[in-house]
């Protein structure tokens, strides 16, 4: 009876589990057997999830790679943009390259003391200044006093020179007595020459004295006191004298110097020596007169080459009749090398700009307040503040030549911008 009843539960729950322990799969192998899937599934979706981090870093790379492509179509120019008042603070103003045509050689160089008209004054013995008698930049003439120095050594020769005097007059009357003895035959031939020889003794120290004097600069004055004096006309170029110092043979206390001619010192570069030669004309000038050429004649050639610069010094003699040049002005010169010459592009100094460690210009760019760089070759400065352009600019472009360094200075703030990023 129990057993009936049980019978059926039993075989109810057996034919329930059967089926999962026998013929079905469990729920792990299920899982298992889904696991390939899920892992399809989810790496799939990581996939969508990256794939549009690879496609900005492919689309960074075009875009550079267009940007470089574009830098290398325009000649690796740079680009500058400004608005108006940009344009405005920086004081932008445009230019046309022009041409000269020069049959000259440009060099530099600086203005000089002719060296055979200057020249450096100082006492020839120790002594102190006593007086001075002429201002810095005065004119002076030749012989003329420039300042009274006192000195123990010229005042001792000076006594020597005063006593050798006395002497002399003495010596002088004693001859003259025994020559007048001896025609009358009263004094023997023997003390008539021992007068005349004393008289020659005098002669000779008074002037040992007075060449010592001389020597000593020392020719005028009385007691120890002796002036300086101008060797030739001048200009008072330099005083270095004060009243009251001691000065030795050592010190410069005046500087004369003829500034109706000076010098300009040149350096002509080892490959231009072919062409040059003394006796050339030269055409020089400076930027304190603006379009004023001072004419010059190459009087010296060196005859030996500065290893470190490859250069060889040329002296330019120039007349300097109203005084301009100054000595230690820079100056620009023409070498007048050739008769005939080909038109070269020049443009102003200030329009050339370094960036990079190249030399360029700035023009104007194809759309309003744009303006981008030009790498050109700089060659030889010439007159007026300018400077020949031998590649990478032609006649008649427009070029920046106001306010090409403000372009320079955003150029750089723009790249250092991007390096930020």
């Amino acid at each position: 009876m129990i057993a009936s009843r049980l019978s059926p539960r039993w075989r109810s729950t057996e034919r329930h589990v059967a089926p999962i322990s026998r013929t079905e799969p469990s729920t792990l192998g299920r899982l298992w057997v889904c696991l390939p899937l899920v892992m399809t599934v989810f790496l799939s979706g990581c996939g969508k999830e990256a794939a549009p981090t690879g496609d900005a870093e492919g689309a960074s790379a075009t875009a550079e790679a267009s940007g470089a492509a574009a830098k290398e179509e325009h000649g690796a120019s740079e680009v500058v943009v400004l608005d108006t008042a940009g344009i405005r603070l920086a004081g932008i103003q445009l230019d046309t390259a022009s041409t000269i045509t020069t049959s000259g050689l440009a060099v530099t160089g600086t203005i000089t003391y002719d060296a055979n008209r200057v020249s450096h004054i100082g006492a020839r013995t120790e002594g102190r200044v006593v007086s001075l008698r002429v201002p810095l930049g005065a004119r002076v003439g030749a012989g003329q006093t420039l300042a009274l120095l006192e000195s123990p050594a010229v005042g001792q020769i000076r006594a020597q020179e005063r006593e050798a005097e006395e002497l002399r007059g003495i010596a002088r009357e004693n001859f003259a007595r025994e020559q007048r003895l001896a025609a009358q035959g009263i004094s023997s031939r023997k003390e008539l020459l021992d007068a005349e020889a004393e008289l020659r003794r005098t002669e000779a120290a008074l002037r040992s004295a007075e060449a010592q004097l001389a020597a000593l600069g020392a020719g005028h004055g009385s007691g120890g006191q002796f002036g300086l004096t101008a060797p030739f006309a001048g200009i008072v170029v330099a005083r270095d004298a004060s009243i009251g110092e001691m000065a030795s043979p050592t010190d410069t206390l005046f500087t004369v110097a003829d500034l109706s001619r000076v010098w300009i010192e040149l350096n002509v570069f080892e490959r231009d020596l072919a062409r040059v030669r003394v006796g050339q004309s030269v055409g020089v000038s400076v930027t304190a007169y603006p379009g004023r050429t001072f004419p010059g004649r190459i009087v010296y050639l060196g005859a030996a080459l500065d290893p470190e610069s490859r250069t060889v010094p040329a002296r330019v003699e120039i007349p300097n009749g109203d005084r301009a040049l100054k000595p230690g002005m820079f100056a620009s010169a023409s070498i007048q090398v050739s008769e005939g010459g080909a038109p070269v592009v020049v443009v102003s100094k200030d329009a050339v700009q370094e960036v990079e460690g190249k030399s360029v210009v700035f023009v104007p760019g194809t759309k309003p307040g744009e303006f981008r760089t030009v790498a050109v070759e700089v060659g030889e400065p010439v007159g007026n503040n300018r400077v020949t352009i031998l590649s990478g600019l032609t006649a008649g472009a427009r070029v920046v030549v106001a306010g090409a360094f403000a372009l320079r200075s955003e150029l750089a703030k723009s790249e250092i911008g991007e390096g930020g990023h």
